[in-house]
Formats: structure tokens, C-alpha cells, sequence
């Protein structure tokens, strides 16, 4: 017998009411994580019943008669009792979950037994009668097909109370003033409720699974069936596939910077990629966020189904979590910051362990992690992200995704250490293994990205340096999705380590360059403010930066040759803005590179992601010039406490403002809407208008200047457009202060005073000055 069960038998042996325990099954002596109920006579009587992380099972009105006294067996080893829940059966774990799937590192997700049709009856929601495994019958007359108000609805998955390690619903409160669930779901799906007022809204999130037409949300539609249809899931998942600026009303989701993934794999109707339940869940509530579909118009139904589909992403993650577990003599043990009335015991629900028996996961765990941090961190509550992030660090280090391409020193190969990667090499690469590495390799540098663009934003210095980096550059989009067609001698070479130079359109060829070089600018910045080494000449580091921005800018040209962008747009604004220098002094304009017309054999799509790719990458080139050149904090920059207005570094720095202002105007016009890239767009626009903004305080004492106001105009714009893409408030913040700032230009009035210390006030919410968070709130 394991730990955990004979743990339970001394616990129930010592109550006057002894608790039968349940016989292995299959072979194996570990508990299952929650156990068979067993009736009690005395408890009270309710009906409802919570499974953290699952949907709620609703029992036959027969059952409602006879109160019961659940007692299940969390992943902790104990026992712990609800004595107000209704007789329930059984409810099995997913493979996911079992120690059976993660026989060794990145091992590949069991999911046979879910999307195997032939497959027996899924025990996650048992049934009385014959149904799909997992998924609810439905009649054919059910209201779900309309979408009636959710006003006064109550999610059938939330949950009363948390139990210990889990994160209840968001609304257990709310639910727990019911007392009594007056509802049961019979054999044809009907809902013969006591309360008739939630009978249309319950049905429409008791709406049937079978209708999803993607077989690669099988794993999460049983957890699903209380939360939204099969169908809703479907088109949520297409929301994820959406490419950026297809369309006004089907708009990508902001928080889904590129697909991880093949799009051909993801979606094959026979043998679909094995998805793990957490980064399914995450995904689809992602893409719930801003998703253009008629459920989540319904007043109040987008707040109900986002939170719920967090609730359930963040509890299937939680079982997975490597941080619940620790090393130890023996095996792994459980983590718990509970009282535990015994030692800790051992767990059924043992996570993978990597080479060196760190309890670690799949590349799904990260990549579940990484989208959490996105998403929290384009919210109201940035830091919040902080704990998914550093999740997603540790195990993305544990799992060696930097040393995917690691290369073996000893001239004998293989060497004598058992983990070198040298005997990974020696392995016949397939298809599936080829594509799992470059998985592997896109994950990574998606967290690679993100740390550089969170530096910038929190004010933090990079948690990947780049020596960590060894791992090949991605292959570019169009041969990844068409991986299944190339063989190995036709895919171009690689380099080791973060790129510099722009290559394509796709994300990772654009954008990846660019965050390469905003972590060298990162470095350099914080060591200018250490305390010690603050004082050293850092004239070589800054150079070489320049050279690589340079560069990087010689490779856009190339590529925006192709761009069907209007040079005549760019000029006309250039001309527009020529005055504004006249504020300064010895400070010339870049040159506006010389735009040609594509040729007519690319197809307006493509021709499309070029000029959107060439304006947003020049603009953030602008803003790389200006963080090397000057300051991140503005009011250190208003204050001008050490006169730094008359360097040379502002002159430079200015004058790649100006210009990042000219490459906003140039977005606007191919991307109205802004809808290109908007999670990664607004720190930029920030801080390339520290400088305008600095220009228009100055105006009262210099006068007005037309070119300047307009300037602001359109970065005023800018901010009022990102706003209604993805509303941030820190933008509507730097709105309102470049407005009054205009304001007080045109005309002084009795609350000059007052506007001004309201501008103040509204800037030191973010700071950049050393220990200061930027936009973590």
C-alpha cells in the first residue's frame, strides 16, 4: 500500500466514524486525487457539489433527496470532508496528470484516450445513460442556440469554496448564498429546475460539446460544457489562429503575439496535436478577451466567461506546477504552506522530472505560463504578472529550452557525461521530432522576446542573458507551417543565438532582432545607474549598439523595398516637420529611406504585412535610438536637474523622436485601427513621446510652433486609437497630460497651477528612475 493510502487509514482509524478506503485499481497502490464519497446518514442536507479546476456534475433529483458526506484525497495525501455535497462517483484524472505520462524528459502527452473514438468512456463525467464520453446530451429543442441575458445567471462551475492548494471561483461567495442547487440534469439533457428564471441561461452553458468542429479541443471540452459551447469554442479558437489586421470584426486576439505551433498540426482532423487541458483553456481565454463573437456581446456574459475560463486554466495549471513539489530522498514530495496533520505524503499526481529529477512539465507547462504573464500583464494589474513570469523562467530553465542546440565540447563523441546533449544527438531525427525541437526553440525565444519588452516596461534588467542563449535562431514562418513538405536538406542555415538583423515578416524575423538589441540598451542603461560601476566610460558599449541599430536598419530597407509603402505620405510629413528643429539646435533630420513599389507578383496580403512590418519596425528603431541616447524618466527629463537639454545626446536623441513621430503618422495611415500589434505597441509610443512632450512644456518660453502641436496631435491620436484596441490606462493617463500641456500653451488661465501639479501627478505614477517599476502598478 502506498504512503498516501495507509496515511488514510491511520486518519480514519482514528475517528469514531471510520471512512472505507478504496482498493487499488488497476495495479497501481496510489489514490486517485479525489476518491469515491461515502454516504453518511447524519450530514445535512444540500446539493452541491465543487471539483476545483472542473466542471460541476449535477446528479439526478433522486440523489438531492439523500445527504452525503464527500470525502475525497487531495494530491496532498489527505482527507478532507464536505459535509453539505451530494453522493458523487468517482472522477478520474486525466493522463495528463498521471505519472504514467512523463516516463521520460519531454515526453510526448498521452492523450490516446481521448481522441481515440474507439476509445472506453471518459470517467471525467460519468453519465447514467449513453452519451459522448465527457460531453452532455442536449435535445434537439434546447434554448442554447439563442443567447439569452445572463442578468441573475449563476455559472454551474463555480465553485462554494476553494478546497486547500486551488483557487476558487470568483464568485463562490455569490454562489454560496443559494444554499440549495434545485436543479439536476436528467438522461436527455433537459434541466428540471425549482429556480425557472436561470433556466435559459443555464442551458446556454449546458450547450452540447459534439458540436466543435476542431478535434484539437477534445482534452478540454469536459471542463468546458458549463462555461461555453463547443461551437463558442471553436470560433474562439479561431479568433487565436486570426493573423493580426485580417479583419475589423473577426481582429486577432492582442495578447497573441504569434503561433508556437503549426497551424497544420494544430489542426488536423484526424491526429491533432496533443494539447495539454491548461494551454487549451488559456488559449481560448485569451482569446476571449477581445474576441468579436455574439456570446460575449450579451451584457455581462465577457466578464462571467473570461473569469471562469481563467479560474479553469489557472486550476489545470496548478496541478501541473512544478513549484508544488520538491526534491527529495526517494521521490519527489509535495509542497503545501497547509497544516498537515501527518508527514507529508506521496502523490499520485507526479509531475515529469527532468534529467537531473527536478520536477518539471512539457513545453505546453511554459508556454501556458508565458500567455498568463501576457495577458495579466496588457491588464489593469500588471504586476500581477510577476508570479506567472517567474514560473514561466524557471521552468523554461529547468526544461534547458536555452541549451536546445547545445553543442558538446569533448572530441570524443558521445562523452562521459550521461546529460550531455551529444548523446541527444545520436538519435534518428523524425518529422515529430523535428518539429517538437522547433517548438521548443519558439517557445524560447517567444519568453526571449518578452523578457527584453518587460525590462522596458518594469524597468528590470533582462532574467535570460545572452550568453544563455544556445539555441538555433526559428525557421522562418512560411517553411515552419510547411514543415511537413520539406526535407532536411532544403531548410536554410542557422545561427546560435539571438539575430540583428531583420529578415521577413514574421514575428520572430522582425521582431526578435529588434528585442536583441533593446536588451543590450537595457544593460547598458542599468549599469549607468549602479553604484559603483555607474561611473565607468561606457562611450565603446554605446557605439557598438549604434553600429548594431544601424544595421538592423540597413536589413529593414532591404525589406521595405518590397513594402507597397508611399513615399510621397512619408515626405509630405517630413516636410510638415521640418520646423520642429528650429527649436534646437545643430539637429538634422534622418534621411527618409526611398521606398519603391513592390512587384506586382506579391500578393496584396503579403504586400500588406511589408508595409505594416516596415512602418512599426522603423518606429520602434527610432525609440532604440532615443532609450540609448536619452533619458526613461520624464520628469527627470522635465526637471533637466543636470542641464542635460544642451548635450549632444539630446540633440540625438531628439532628433530620432521627431522622427519616430513621422513613422506614427506613417502607421496611422496603413493601420488606422492600430491593431497590428497592440500588447507590444504602447510602451514604445510612450516612450518615443517623452521628448514631445518635452518640447511642448518648453513652448510658453520659446512660443508657439505649429509643427510641434501637430506633432502631439497625432501622438494624442495614437494613444486615443490604442486605447480603444486595447484599453491600458497608463495611456490614458499620458493622453490627458499631453492634452492639458497643449492647453496651457494656448492660453493661461486660473488653474494653470493646479493643471500643472495634476500633470505631475499623473507622470510619477510611471517612473524609470533606478528601484522604480515603470508601468508595474
Amino acid at each position: 500500500m502506498s504512503l498516501t493510502a495507509s496515511g488514510q487509514s491511520e486518519r480514519s482509524a482514528s475517528r469514531s466514524n471510520s471512512l472505507p478506503q478504496n482498493p487499488p485499481q488497476n495495479g497501481h497502490s496510489h489514490s486517485s486525487p479525489i476518491n469515491s464519497p461515502v454516504t453518511r446518514s447524519d450530514a445535512p442536507e444540500y446539493a452541491r457539489q465543487s471539483v476545483i479546476g472542473l466542471a460541476t456534475i449535477d446528479r439526478a433529483a433522486a440523489h438531492h433527496e439523500n445527504g452525503v458526506l464527500d470525502s475525497h484525497t487531495t494530491t496532498d495525501g489527505h482527507v478532507h470532508q464536505n459535509h453539505a455535497t451530494p453522493n458523487l462517483p468517482p472522477i478520474a484524472p486525466y493522463p495528463y496528470l498521471s505519472p504514467s505520462s512523463y516516463g521520460a524528459p519531454h515526453a510526448h502527452l498521452q492523450l490516446s484516450s481521448l481522441l481515440d473514438p474507439s476509445a472506453e468512456p471518459s470517467h471525467i463525467l460519468p453519465r447514467t445513460h449513453d452519451s459522448p464520453h465527457g460531453i452532455p446530451t442536449v435535445s434537439g429543442s434546447e434554448s442554447s442556440a439563442g443567447y439569452p441575458s445572463p442578468a441573475n445567471g449563476i455559472l454551474r462551475h463555480q465553485h462554494p469554496a476553494p478546497l486547500p492548494h486551488h483557487r476558487g471561483s470568483f464568485s463562490a461567495s455569490m454562489v454560496q448564498g443559494h444554499g440549495h442547487r434545485d436543479s439536476s440534469s436528467t438522461t436527455n439533457g433537459r434541466e428540471e429546475a425549482i429556480h425557472p428564471e436561470l433556466q435559459g441561461f443555464n442551458s446556454l452553458y449546458k450547450a452540447p460539446s459534439s458540436n466543435c468542429r476542431y478535434r484539437l479541443l477534445d482534452p478540454v471540452l469536459p471542463y468546458l460544457q458549463d462555461i461555453i459551447p463547443g461551437s463558442v469554442a471553436a470560433d474562439l479558437l479561431d479568433v487565436y489562429l486570426t493573423e493580426p489586421g485580417s479583419s475589423l470584426f473577426r481582429c486577432a486576439s492582442p495578447y497573441i503575439l504569434t503561433r508556437i505551433f503549426r497551424k497544420k498540426s494544430m489542426l488536423h482532423e484526424t491526429n491533432p496535436r496533443q494539447t495539454t487541458p491548461a494551454l487549451l483553456a488559456t488559449m481560448l481565454w485569451c482569446a476571449a478577451q477581445t474576441a468579436d463573437i455574439v456570446l460575449l456581446h450579451v451584457p455581462g456574459s465577457r466578464a462571467k466567461i473570461t473569469n471562469a475560463l481563467y479560474d479553469l486554466a489557472t486550476s489545470l495549471i496548478s496541478e501541473r506546477d512544478p513549484d508544488r513539489w520538491r526534491r527529495a530522498h526517494g521521490g519527489l514530495r509535495y509542497e503545501s504552506d497547509q497544516p498537515q496533520p501527518l508527514p507529508y505524503g506521496y502523490s499520485s499526481a507526479l509531475p515529469a522530472t527532468t534529467e537531473t529529477n527536478e520536477p518539471g512539465g512539457v513545453v505546453d507547462d511554459v508556454l501556458t505560463f508565458i500567455l498568463l504573464s501576457i495577458a495579466v500583464s496588457g491588464g489593469d494589474f500588471k504586476s500581477d504578472c510577476f508570479k506567472w513570469w517567474s514560473k514561466a523562467i524557471r521552468l523554461m530553465t529547468a526544461l534547458k529550452l536555452n541549451r536546445e542546440d547545445e553543442r558538446c565540447p569533448a572530441t570524443v563523441s558521445p562523452c562521459a557525461n550521461p546529460l550531455c546533449s551529444c548523446r541527444r544527438d545520436l538519435e534518428a531525427e523524425s518529422l515529430a521530432s523535428a518539429e517538437a525541437r522547433e517548438e521548443r526553440r519558439r517557445v524560447f525565444w517567444l519568453i526571449y522576446c518578452l523578457d527584453r519588452h518587460l525590462g522596458l516596461s518594469f524597468n528590470t534588467v533582462p532574467d535570460i542573458p545572452d550568453s544563455y542563449c544556445q539555441v538555433y535562431t526559428p525557421l522562418p514562418e512560411t517553411i515552419w507551417e510547411n514543415l511537413d513538405t520539406m526535407s532536411p536538406s532544403d531548410l536554410p542555415g542557422r545561427v546560435m543565438g539571438p539575430p540583428t538583423k531583420v529578415t521577413g515578416t514574421g514575428f520572430f524575423e522582425y521582431f526578435l532582432p529588434l528585442m536583441a538589441i533593446l536588451g543590450d540598451i537595457i544593460e547598458v542603461h542599468h549599469c549607468r545607474q549602479h553604484p559603483r560601476l555607474g561611473s565607468l566610460d561606457d562611450s565603446a558599449a554605446v557605439s557598438l549598439i549604434s553600429q548594431q541599430l544601424q544595421n538592423c536598419e540597413l536589413s529593414l530597407d532591404t525589406l521595405a523595398r518590397e513594402a507597397d509603402a508611399s513615399s510621397a505620405d512619408y515626405n509630405s510629413t517630413s516636410t510638415t516637420n521640418q520646423s520642429i528643429k528650429n527649436l534646437l539646435t545643430n539637429i538634422s533630420l534622418p534621411a527618409p529611406s526611398n521606398n519603391i513599389l513592390p512587384p506586382p507578383s506579391i500578393p496584396a496580403k503579403d504586400r500588406s504585412r511589408l508595409q505594416l512590418v516596415s512602418a512599426y519596425s522603423t518606429l520602434i528603431l527610432h525609440v532604440l535610438h532615443v532609450l540609448l541616447h536619452g533619458k526613461w524618466d520624464a520628469i527627470s527629463m522635465l526637471d533637466n536637474s543636470d542641464d542635460w537639454i544642451t548635450s549632444r545626446d539630446f540633440n540625438e536623441c531628439a532628433s530620432h523622436a521627431i522622427a519616430a513621430s513621422q513613422a506614427v503618422s506613417s502607421i496611422l495611415k496603413s493601420d488606422p485601427e492600430l491593431t497590428f500589434m497592440p500588447y507590444l505597441f504602447g510602451i514604445y509610443l510612450l516612450h518615443g513621446s517623452f521628448i514631445l512632450l518635452l518640447f511642448a512644456d518648453r513652448m510658453p518660453q520659446l512660443g508657439p510652433n505649429q509643427s510641434v502641436e501637430q506633432a502631439c496631435e497625432t501622438i494624442i491620436r495614437a494613444h486615443e486609437v490604442c486605447v480603444v484596441t486595447l484599453s491600458t490606462e497608463f495611456q490614458k493617463n499620458f493622453r490627458k497630460v499631453l492634452r492639458s500641456t497643449l492647453y496651457s500653451v494656448r492660453g493661461s488661465s486660473p488653474t494653470e497651477w493646479e493643471e500643472h501639479k495634476a500633470r505631475r501627478r499623473a507622470l510619477s505614477l510611471y517612473r524609470w528612475t533606478p528601484g522604480a517599476r515603470g508601468l508595474a502598478l
